[in-house]
């Protein structure tokens, strides 16, 4: 099965960084990271706004676990936003593409 992670960082380096690593280690086949996302949440009873930049990864269900870890280790927030869509169907070519580009040898 195939998923779309969702995540979320306060600068685009950061962001970068993370998304470069899990390519390198094969956890996700892509990233798309959106900038200038306006994001208003309650943190610590309080009601805050800050811009944030959107992470979307593409991978297979059974990288779940690993890309989570890399996440929460490597990023500056207490908790990070983690959370992981089904992907129902999508073009042949294009879900054979995550498989071949998240395969380790």
């Amino acid at each position: 099965m195939f998923v779309a992670i969702y995540s979320t960082f306060d600068n685009i380096v950061e962001a970068k960084r993370i998304s470069r690593k899990l390519i390198a280690e094969k956890l996700v086949a892509c990233v798309n990271l959106v900038p200038n996302v306006v994001s208003i949440y309650s943190w610590k009873g309080k009601i805050e706004e800050s811009e944030e930049i959107i992470m979307w990864c593409k991978t297979c269900e059974e990288k779940v676990e690993n890309i989570k870890s890399v996440i929460e280790k490597h990023h500056s927030y207490d908790v990070p936003a983690f959370v992981v869509y089904p992907i129902k169907t999508g073009s042949e070519a294009y879900l054979q593409w995550i498989i071949d580009e998240t395969k380790t040898s």
